[in-house]
């Protein structure tokens, strides 16, 4: 089985654009709601010595890492969403880490050069 291909900029702008930006900026129209900042997502790799931070970005998507900024979890943990659409299935699991990865994907595309 072979997991659709998922469109990570769709992804993006239907699940994080809201909070975090269209382009990741952290400005968001819900931003000014949070606990905390959102951050701009365009500069992950900068803040990590040039090297996009992919499996902490992961972690954060899939929900094995929380960040205190998000105060009592703003961001949603959307590994769990999609594991609640996607079903528990093996092919369902496939599907959402590819759902994962795409976003992921994309995210790393936002990053200045």
């Amino acid at each position: 089985y072979q997991p659709p291909p998922y469109d990570g900029q769709n992804l993006f702008l239907g699940y994080c654009a809201s909070c975090h930006g269209p382009v990741g900026a952290g400005d968001g129209p819900m931003a000014p709601h949070l606990a905390g900042s959102t951050g701009d997502l365009r500069t992950l790799a900068a803040r990590n010595g040039g090297v996009f931070p992919r499996e902490q970005i992961v972690e954060m998507i899939d929900g094995r890492s929380f960040r205190s900024i998000h105060g009592a979890a703003d961001m949603p943990v959307w590994g769990w969403q999609f594991r609640r659409e996607e079903g528990m299935t093996e092919e369902g699991l496939r599907n959402v880490q590819a759902r994962i990865d795409a976003l992921v994907a994309h995210i790393e595309t936002l990053q200045h050069r």
